[in-house]
């Protein structure tokens, strides 16, 4: 792909955030990175999710897992900018809306459409399901939670059935997004951006930054604490995050832990330099990746977590183990505490690190996919 091309990039205003905001943003602001490095000049078409009274009676009466409905005059808006820009390729991060993909087939046949993944809700909601029940915390009736996983599964078939491809954060988000009936399906591994750290370990400091409401998070965080025993003496861990009463909840039960709460960027590297471990307990398979994972790779942490919580990344286990259960989460985190074996830590971050794909090579990937797309599309559209 020689020069320059137009594209769109079709998101939320708030997932186009130009820095700040958690995951999704995150996510969307790597996503963009990659595309513009493999040629594409992106004109942003952002819109806000609908929110009248229509809607949310709708919602009351039909409830879903993922309630974002189709912003009204969206379409149209994509087809001006198609006219005005000549693109000839549309991304959608984080919501495809079938409606609007089948009307741009039909009035831009040579356009490509693309989804730009950041995991599937219903894996997440089944997830949610599975854990608040087995603890006994779900309040709505099975019969509504089987309708809405159902409706949402079909929906999301449906909106695979209206695309070109799809781009992943992880393997198993691309077999799974293939059982749906995407097209063409990429996984776009994770990189890494922010600088080193200038480490000073606390010894027996870890810590860990985590979404604290999120079920597969906070079932990782109570198996791992239930989990570590026989502590050494000055053991604390530190746990950055919210919502806060969550937090505080977490850190009443469990006397080691020291809840600091969410933390700005600035605040959250300098209370990391002085972690000898970032843990990263997940031992069920959330949707998309552990964005988290990609600040203590980059900045040198010792990192203890499992299969689950390395989800996106490119991992060596000869460079650094992944825990399989609790009990051997708990047995890394405790032996990674030690000031004293920081360094031995480290070195196996950094050939994790050493081994990450970097932008330009990601950006060579897609690029090599899409002119792939590209290049079936001309063959099936001759005569």
């Amino acid at each position: 792909m020689s020069g320059r091309r137009p594209a769109l990039l079709v998101a939320h205003r708030n997932a186009l955030l130009a820095s700040g905001g958690g995951g999704v943003q995150v996510c969307c602001r790597e996503y963009a990175a990659a595309l513009r490095e493999a040629g594409f000049d992106l004109t942003e078409v952002a819109f806000d999710h609908a929110a009248g009274f229509a809607d949310r009676l709708l919602r009351r009466a039909f409830p879903k897992v993922s309630n974002v409905r189709t912003p009204p005059g969206l379409a149209a808006r994509i087809e001006g900018a198609l006219d005005a820009s000549g693109a000839r390729h549309v991304f959608f991060a984080l919501n495809a809306f079938p409606d609007v993909s089948r009307r741009l087939r039909a009035a831009h046949p040579g356009v490509t459409q693309v989804f730009l993944s950041q995991g599937l809700e219903s894996v997440d909601f089944c997830i949610e399901q599975r854990l608040r029940r087995r603890d006994g915390t779900e309040n709505r009736p099975r019969a509504r939670a089987e309708r809405m996983l159902g409706r949402q599964l079909l929906d999301e078939a449906r909106e695979r059935g209206a695309l070109d491809a799809v781009l992943t954060l992880s393997p198993i988000e691309a077999d799974l997004e293939r059982w749906l009936g995407a097209r063409d399906v990429l996984w776009v591994p994770r990189t890494l951006v922010e600088a080193p750290l200038a480490a000073r370990p606390v010894d027996g400091r870890v810590g860990c930054v985590s979404t604290l409401d999120h079920p597969p998070n906070r079932d990782g965080l109570e198996r791992l604490f239930e989990a570590l025993a026989d502590l050494p003496p000055g053991f604390r861990f530190r746990l950055v995050g919210g919502p806060r009463p969550s937090g505080e909840r977490v850190a009443a039960r469990h006397g080691f832990v020291d809840y600091l709460g969410p933390l700005d960027d600035g605040a959250l590297r300098a209370e990391a330099a002085t972690w000898c471990c970032f843990a990263h307990p997940l031992f069920v398979q959330a949707k998309g990746c552990s964005t988290k994972l990609a600040a203590p790779l980059a900045w040198g942490l010792p990192i203890a977590t499992t299969p689950m919580g390395a989800r996106g990344y490119v991992w060596d286990r000869g460079a650094a183990p992944l825990a399989e259960s609790p009990a051997a989460m708990a047995r890394d985190v405790i032996a990674a505490s030690s000031a004293a074996r920081f360094a031995e830590g480290s070195a196996r971050t950094r050939r994790i690190a050493d081994g990450t794909p970097r932008l330009p090579e990601v950006a060579a990937a897609i690029r090599a996919f899409l002119d792939g797309l590209d290049a079936r599309a001309a063959r099936e559209a001759k005569p």
